[in-house]
Protein backbone atom coordinates (compact mmCIF):
# COMPACT_ATOMS: atom_id res chain seq x y z
CA UNK A 1 0.00 0.00 0.00
CA UNK A 2 3.04 2.49 0.78
CA UNK A 3 4.23 1.66 -2.46
CA UNK A 4 1.21 2.50 -4.49
CA UNK A 5 1.12 6.10 -2.46
CA UNK A 6 4.48 6.99 -3.27
CA UNK A 7 3.92 5.97 -7.03
CA UNK A 8 1.27 8.35 -6.95
CA UNK A 9 3.07 11.12 -4.61
CA UNK A 10 5.70 10.80 -7.44
CA UNK A 11 3.62 11.06 -10.59
CA UNK A 12 1.58 14.17 -9.39
CA UNK A 13 5.24 15.81 -8.40
CA UNK A 14 6.14 15.04 -11.94
CA UNK A 15 2.87 16.09 -13.38
CA UNK A 16 3.06 19.55 -12.10
CA UNK A 17 7.23 19.84 -12.91
CA UNK A 18 5.75 19.66 -16.37
CA UNK A 19 3.48 22.74 -16.43
CA UNK A 20 5.82 25.16 -14.65
CA UNK A 21 5.55 28.76 -15.67
CA UNK A 22 8.78 30.97 -14.60
CA UNK A 23 7.20 34.44 -13.95
CA UNK A 24 9.27 37.58 -13.67
CA UNK A 25 7.48 40.76 -12.05
CA UNK A 26 8.80 44.11 -12.20
CA UNK A 27 7.20 47.43 -10.79
CA UNK A 28 8.18 50.68 -11.78
CA UNK A 29 6.97 53.92 -9.85
CA UNK A 30 7.22 57.50 -10.50
CA UNK A 31 6.08 60.50 -8.52
CA UNK A 32 5.54 63.72 -9.46
CA UNK A 33 4.24 66.83 -6.95
CA UNK A 34 1.50 69.15 -8.32
CA UNK A 35 -0.21 71.76 -7.02
CA UNK A 36 -4.49 71.83 -7.06
CA UNK A 37 -6.53 74.82 -7.64
CA UNK A 38 -6.71 75.76 -3.75
CA UNK A 39 -2.70 75.76 -3.81
CA UNK A 40 -2.24 72.16 -2.08
CA UNK A 41 0.58 69.84 -2.68
CA UNK A 42 -0.16 66.40 -3.84
CA UNK A 43 2.05 63.59 -4.95
CA UNK A 44 0.70 61.91 -8.61
CA UNK A 45 2.12 58.47 -9.49
CA UNK A 46 2.41 56.67 -12.41
CA UNK A 47 3.37 52.97 -11.58
CA UNK A 48 3.88 50.00 -14.41
CA UNK A 49 4.21 46.90 -14.00
CA UNK A 50 5.55 44.42 -16.51
CA UNK A 51 4.85 40.66 -16.33
CA UNK A 52 7.19 38.32 -18.03
CA UNK A 53 5.91 34.81 -18.36
CA UNK A 54 7.99 31.69 -19.46
CA UNK A 55 6.41 28.16 -19.48
CA UNK A 56 8.96 25.40 -18.78
CA UNK A 57 9.42 22.71 -21.63
CA UNK A 58 11.55 20.03 -21.21
CA UNK A 59 13.46 18.41 -24.44
CA UNK A 60 10.34 16.00 -25.83
CA UNK A 61 13.46 13.48 -26.76
CA UNK A 62 14.50 13.09 -23.50
CA UNK A 63 11.07 12.35 -22.38
CA UNK A 64 11.85 9.16 -19.99
CA UNK A 65 14.91 10.56 -18.27
CA UNK A 66 14.99 11.58 -14.68
CA UNK A 67 17.00 14.74 -15.48
CA UNK A 68 15.96 16.25 -18.63
CA UNK A 69 16.84 18.81 -20.70
CA UNK A 70 15.04 22.17 -20.56
CA UNK A 71 14.45 23.67 -24.23
CA UNK A 72 13.83 27.05 -25.09
CA UNK A 73 10.30 28.77 -24.99
CA UNK A 74 8.67 32.39 -25.77
CA UNK A 75 8.09 34.63 -23.16
CA UNK A 76 4.61 36.01 -22.84
CA UNK A 77 4.81 40.36 -21.62
CA UNK A 78 2.25 42.34 -20.37
CA UNK A 79 2.33 45.52 -18.77
CA UNK A 80 -0.15 47.28 -16.50
CA UNK A 81 -0.18 50.91 -16.27
CA UNK A 82 -1.92 52.84 -13.14
CA UNK A 83 -2.34 56.23 -13.07
CA UNK A 84 -2.92 58.39 -9.84
CA UNK A 85 -4.04 62.06 -10.45
CA UNK A 86 -5.18 63.49 -7.58
CA UNK A 87 -4.55 63.79 -3.98
CA UNK A 88 -6.54 60.73 -2.32
CA UNK A 89 -4.63 56.71 -1.74
CA UNK A 90 -6.35 55.23 -4.79
CA UNK A 91 -5.45 54.85 -8.56
CA UNK A 92 -7.77 56.89 -11.21
CA UNK A 93 -6.91 54.64 -13.86
CA UNK A 94 -5.64 51.27 -14.91
CA UNK A 95 -4.58 49.69 -18.12
CA UNK A 96 -3.44 46.94 -19.78
CA UNK A 97 -0.69 46.59 -22.69
CA UNK A 98 -0.43 42.99 -24.55
CA UNK A 99 2.01 42.72 -27.22
CA UNK A 100 0.42 40.74 -30.63
CA UNK A 101 2.33 39.91 -33.93
CA UNK A 102 0.40 40.56 -37.02
CA UNK A 103 1.51 39.85 -41.07
CA UNK A 104 5.24 40.18 -39.35
CA UNK A 105 4.71 43.38 -37.36
CA UNK A 106 4.51 43.90 -33.73
CA UNK A 107 1.08 45.47 -32.41
CA UNK A 108 0.20 47.07 -28.50
CA UNK A 109 -3.04 46.68 -27.81
CA UNK A 110 -3.95 49.24 -24.64
CA UNK A 111 -6.52 47.97 -22.89
CA UNK A 112 -8.66 49.68 -20.10
CA UNK A 113 -12.06 48.46 -18.56
CA UNK A 114 -14.62 48.67 -22.37
CA UNK A 115 -12.10 49.91 -24.65
CA UNK A 116 -9.36 48.26 -26.72
CA UNK A 117 -6.35 50.43 -28.88
CA UNK A 118 -4.51 48.97 -31.22
CA UNK A 119 -1.15 50.51 -32.35
CA UNK A 120 2.02 50.09 -33.97
CA UNK A 121 5.64 51.59 -34.15
CA UNK A 122 6.54 52.58 -37.92
CA UNK A 123 9.82 54.88 -38.29
CA UNK A 124 9.67 55.32 -34.33
CA UNK A 125 6.35 56.93 -34.53
CA UNK A 126 2.93 55.38 -33.01
CA UNK A 127 0.68 55.05 -35.37
CA UNK A 128 -3.12 54.10 -34.02
CA UNK A 129 -4.33 51.38 -36.58
CA UNK A 130 -8.48 51.22 -34.71
CA UNK A 131 -9.95 51.78 -31.54
CA UNK A 132 -12.34 49.20 -30.60
CA UNK A 133 -15.21 49.38 -27.61
CA UNK A 134 -16.68 46.10 -25.37
CA UNK A 135 -19.94 44.99 -26.54
CA UNK A 136 -22.90 44.86 -23.85
CA UNK A 137 -22.93 41.40 -23.86
CA UNK A 138 -19.08 41.09 -23.27
CA UNK A 139 -18.19 38.44 -25.87
CA UNK A 140 -16.77 40.70 -28.53
CA UNK A 141 -15.59 44.13 -29.70
CA UNK A 142 -16.96 46.55 -32.47
CA UNK A 143 -13.54 47.70 -34.27
CA UNK A 144 -13.12 50.90 -36.45
CA UNK A 145 -10.33 52.27 -37.90
CA UNK A 146 -8.15 52.82 -40.72
CA UNK A 147 -6.67 49.72 -41.38
CA UNK A 148 -9.87 47.36 -39.58
CA UNK A 149 -13.66 47.93 -39.74
CA UNK A 150 -15.25 44.92 -37.79
CA UNK A 151 -15.80 42.60 -34.70
CA UNK A 152 -12.89 41.70 -32.89
CA UNK A 153 -12.56 39.13 -29.92
CA UNK A 154 -10.53 36.80 -28.13
CA UNK A 155 -9.80 33.04 -29.09
CA UNK A 156 -9.23 30.36 -26.26
CA UNK A 157 -5.17 31.15 -26.92
CA UNK A 158 -5.55 34.68 -26.41
CA UNK A 159 -5.19 35.74 -29.57
CA UNK A 160 -7.09 38.78 -30.79
CA UNK A 161 -9.36 37.67 -34.11
CA UNK A 162 -11.02 41.04 -36.28
CA UNK A 163 -13.74 40.00 -38.52
CA UNK A 164 -14.01 42.56 -41.31
CA UNK A 165 -15.25 43.30 -45.21
CA UNK A 166 -12.63 43.90 -47.72
CA UNK A 167 -13.40 46.77 -49.20
CA UNK A 168 -11.75 45.96 -52.87
CA UNK A 169 -13.16 42.16 -52.91
CA UNK A 170 -16.23 42.76 -51.25
CA UNK A 171 -15.66 39.79 -48.91
CA UNK A 172 -15.35 38.86 -45.24
CA UNK A 173 -11.73 38.41 -43.92
CA UNK A 174 -10.12 37.75 -40.74
CA UNK A 175 -7.15 39.16 -39.24
CA UNK A 176 -5.39 36.56 -36.67
CA UNK A 177 -3.44 38.64 -34.09
CA UNK A 178 -1.40 36.18 -32.29
CA UNK A 179 0.01 36.84 -28.93
CA UNK A 180 3.43 37.92 -29.76
CA UNK A 181 6.14 35.81 -28.12
CA UNK A 182 9.22 37.11 -27.77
Amino acid sequence: MKKIIMGLLLTGSITSLNAQTEVIKTTEVKKAKKINEKGLIYDTKVKVVTKKEKQTKFNPNQKNKLNQDVVESPITVDKTIMVDNDSDIFYDSKAKVKYFKYKGNKYDFLIDQNNLLITYELNNEDITSARAIKSINNNFYVVEGKDFNGVGYFNKYGDFIIEYKNQESNNLEQAIFETFKM
